[in-house]
């Protein structure tokens, strides 16, 4: 909950604190709620204004322990449910906020926002069904742009590319000035094949909002793919020097540039060399070894029910995946988090800044993490791809079939690292670097970096662990 925060309705003794607040004297208004408080400790409205003030400054947790005593006092407030919602959000606290919502979504059904917001906490947690399903309780009550924008990017989650763009041209008509419908509308002509298409509409969104950084990056990719490397890259280089680190654009510039010249630059294999970082984790309190806490966590991802096989729109092959194991943090994951994040701070602490650079110009603070998990069977990989919602991304090795490094080349089951993703037809030979996993090691990178698993035989399977490190502050 920022300035973001959907506004309270005040009673009228409270305007003056709303007209301080629109002239940006914050702390005037704050010192007026609390002298009104005071005079009436159970007035929610009061204590949903105060929230909303002190947000603003840092006090989440007396925002929150506010809010939930407004709800006690007067639980059929719409908008300090929707406030508690998003602290919670903000604070990462996904299981309580998919839980909270859900509780306003049955208080409120009719409500869309709740409705929409339900939804895109289902999709971040790849509960693509769900989320569909709340899109379109929305629409049903508001049909909306934005809300016809979220459903069609879940149908394209599931694969539905035609439905998707029925969607999208649908928001195009209610608003055709959303570049949001615009962009998402040139995902889908891009997964239908139609780049000509796709290409249109992402200028078309760029012209709208400037500022649409994916949208400008994934213009370039549409220029790329219909063989203009050139233009692509520069497209590229201009999102970096102008937006900063986005991945995407990182991602693609070196391979715009090997189809421009037919070959990669120079000093990319060396590139990709400095960028990755091996750690054996410390075998964390409570357990004897690693080889138990490995077992522990083994056990545990067989028991998870979140587990889906080739999941939608992932690039498991012949394997199953997890949703987010911290959106409800449990052991073994607790402490496997701990002592993660101990050496990703080691890590950290070790980078000397490179201005400018994508991945090494900064350094995070703070950082929430994603973790989840992955069981590959016979055969079972992933092909290339990168983590465009991450910062740094990484990789545990929990339990290694012994057949692994085995092969022609000795690197059935390695990861790779610098190789095009499948649907790329490269003009040049991938310069890329083969890492062999090893039980109790992690192993750190920047998250444009294309990365791969290689298959490999036999019935004991590969499990891992893999996450992201989405920073929330910088050093």
């Amino acid at each position: 909950m920022t300035s973001e925060a959907a506004a309270p309705e005040i009673p009228e003794r409270y305007r003056d604190i709303l007209t301080l607040m629109k002239e940006g004297r914050k702390g005037v208004a704050e010192t007026r709620c609390r002298e009104l408080l005071a005079g009436a400790p159970e007035d929610a409205d009061g204590m949903a204004l105060l929230a909303s003030i002190i947000v603003e400054r840092g006090a989440i947790e007396e925002a929150e322990q506010l809010l939930r005593q407004a709800l006690k006092l007067a639980p059929n407030q719409s908008t300090t449910w929707v406030n508690l919602g998003r602290l919670l959000q903000q604070g990462g606290r996904w299981g309580e906020a998919v839980t909270h919502y859900e509780h306003a979504a049955n208080l409120f059904p009719n409500h869309p926002q709740i409705a929409a917001t339900l939804g895109q906490i289902y999709q971040r947690a790849n509960r693509f069904a769900d989320a569909e399903a709340q899109y379109r309780r929305a629409i049903e009550h508001a049909p909306r742009a934005p809300f016809y924008v979220q459903l069609g990017m879940v149908l394209l989650r599931q694969e539905r590319v035609d439905e998707s763009i029925s969607a999208f041209e649908k928001a195009i008509s209610i608003n055709p000035k959303l570049a949001a419908a615009y962009g998402n509308l040139g995902n889908a002509e891009q997964k239908r094949g139609n780049m000509e298409a796709a290409a249109a509409a992402y200028e078309r969104a760029c012209a709208l909002n400037p500022k649409d950084t994916l949208s400008y990056v994934s213009y370039g990719m549409a220029r790329m793919k219909l063989g203009h490397a050139r233009e692509a890259a520069e497209i590229f280089e201009r999102a970096l020097a102008t937006h900063g680190p986005e991945r995407r654009a990182a991602a693609w510039l070196p391979f715009a540039r090997a189809q421009e010249f037919g070959e990669m630059p120079a000093g990319y294999r060396a590139e990709l060399g400095r960028l990755l970082t091996r750690v054996t984790l410390e075998t964390p309190e409570g357990y004897a070894s690693m080889k138990d806490f490995n077992a522990a966590l083994a056990g545990a991802l067989d028991e998870d029910p979140t587990v889906t096989w080739e999941p939608a729109g992932k690039a498991t092959r012949k394997g199953g995946q997890t949703g987010l194991l911290l959106d409800n943090p449990r052991e073994p994951f607790i402490a496997f988090e701990k002592v993660l994040r101990r050496a990703i701070d080691a890590h950290f602490d070790s980078i000397k800044v490179q201005p400018k650079h994508p991945y090494l110009g900064q350094v995070p603070k703070t950082y929430h993490l994603d973790l989840w998990g992955t069981l590959l069977a016979e055969g079972g990989h992933q092909h290339s791809h990168i983590h465009a919602g991450g910062w740094m991304s990484g990789v545990y090795y929990v339990a290694l079939p012994p057949t692994l490094g085995q092969g022609d080349a000795g690197q059935d089951g390695w990861i790779e690292f610098g190789h095009p993703p499948p649907e790329f037809e490269a003009a040049f030979e991938p310069h890329t670097i083969t890492l062999e996993p090893r039980e109790g090691d992690a192993i750190f990178f920047p998250s444009y970096l294309f990365h791969r698993t290689l298959p490999f035989s036999g019935d004991v399977r590969r499990i891992s662990l893999a996450f992201d490190v989405k920073p929330t502050s910088w050093r």
